[in-house]
C-alpha cells in the first residue's frame, strides 16, 4: 500500500463526509484537560526498566475534527464509540457502529545511549494515517470490535500496521464502568523489519547477527481499565495491561523482555 494512495484516500473519504453531512460541521467547543501518573516500559520490546512519569493528557474537539492525546478521547466522550490520539474525524455511523480517520505522530528511537546497538540506524519519526472502524455486539452493546490499519505516510520504515481487538464494558452505576479488552496485532515486513530487524550492512558496522524478518502476528494484549465521573466536569480512571511480542518479533536480537506491563491512574477536567 503506497503512502499516497492512503494519504489520498483519508482525504477523499473526510471530505466526502463533511460533504454529505453539513450538520456535523456546527462548532463545537468541547474540551478536556487533566494528567496521569503513567508507570510502562519505552515500549514493547525494550530492555529498559519501567518508568513512572506523569503524563499531562487532554483532547479538544472543534466541529468535526478532534485534538487529543492517547487516551484523553474516551474521556471527553464517555460513549461506546472512541477515536484515535492525534487529530482524528469520524466518518460515519451511529449507535452501532463508526467509522473514524486520524492522523498521529510515530516518535522516533535511537540507539545511541545503548552500548550493545550503538551504530544500528535509528527509527526516524514519522506521520501515520490511521483508518479505524469499531462495531457494537449484542442486544445491549456490552461487547465492542474493533480494527485499525495504520500506514506510514512519509516512508520512513514504518511499514503497514493492522490491529484489532474485542473489548466488554460492565457498568458499575451511571457514572462508573470498567473495561476489559483484548487487542492483537499484525505488521507487513517493512514495520517488522525497521523494528525489529538488522540488515546486512547494520549487522557488519556492529557486529550483531544479521537477523530478516518478513510480515505476520507480532504481539497481543490484554487491559483492564475503570473509568467514573467523579462530577458533570470532572472524571477520573485508572488501569493495568500487559502485552507480549509473538513469533518472529519476539525471537529478534533486538527484543529485550518479551512481556510488557502498564499501569496508570488520573484525573482529567472536561467542559
Amino acid at each position: 500500500m503506497r503512502p499516497a494512495i492512503v494519504a489520498s484516500t483519508l482525504i477523499a473519504l473526510t471530505t466526502g463526509a463533511h460533504a454529505a453531512d453539513p450538520v456535523a460541521l456546527e462548532a463545537s467547543r468541547d474540551y478536556l484537560v487533566g494528567f496521569g501518573l503513567v508507570s510502562s516500559a519505552p515500549h514493547l520490546g525494550s530492555d529498559v526498566d519501567q518508568r513512572l512519569r506523569l503524563r499531562p493528557i487532554w483532547a479538544f474537539q472543534l466541529g468535526r475534527f478532534r485534538f487529543a492525546t492517547s487516551g484523553a478521547s474516551a474521556l471527553l466522550s464517555q460513549g461506546r464509540k472512541t477515536v484515535d490520539s492525534g487529530v482524528s474525524t469520524e466518518l460515519a455511523g451511529n449507535d452501532t457502529w463508526s467509522l473514524s480517520t486520524s492522523l498521529a505522530i510515530d516518535d522516533k528511537r535511537s540507539w545511541k545511549d545503548d552500548a550493545v546497538f550503538r551504530g544500528l540506524p535509528d527509527v526516524r519519526a514519522t506521520l501515520r494515517g490511521r483508518v479505524a472502524a469499531n462495531a457494537a455486539i449484542g442486544k445491549e452493546k456490552r461487547w465492542t470490535y474493533s480494527v485499525r490499519a495504520s500506514q506510514d505516510l512519509l516512508g520512513r520504515g514504518g511499514g503497514l500496521r493492522l490491529d484489532q481487538g474485542l473489548s466488554y464494558r460492565h457498568p458499575v452505576s451511571k457514572q462508573t464502568h470498567w473495561d476489559l479488552s483484548l487487542g492483537a496485532g499484525w505488521a507487513n515486513r517493512t514495520h517488522r523489519q525497521t523494528y525489529y530487524g538488522i540488515d546486512p550492512a547494520s549487522a557488519a558496522a556492529t557486529g550483531l547477527p544479521a537477523y530478516a524478518i518478513g510480515s505476520g502476528w507480532d504481539s497481543v494484549s490484554l487491559g483492564w481499565r475503570i473509568t467514573s465521573a467523579l462530577s458533570h466536569h470532572w472524571v477520573a480512571y485508572g488501569g493495568v495491561s500487559v502485552a507480549q511480542l509473538q513469533g518472529a518479533a519476539a525471537r529478534s536480537p533486538l527484543t529485550g523482555r518479551k512481556i510488557a506491563y502498564g499501569a496508570t491512574v488520573g484525573i482529567a477536567y472536561r467542559n
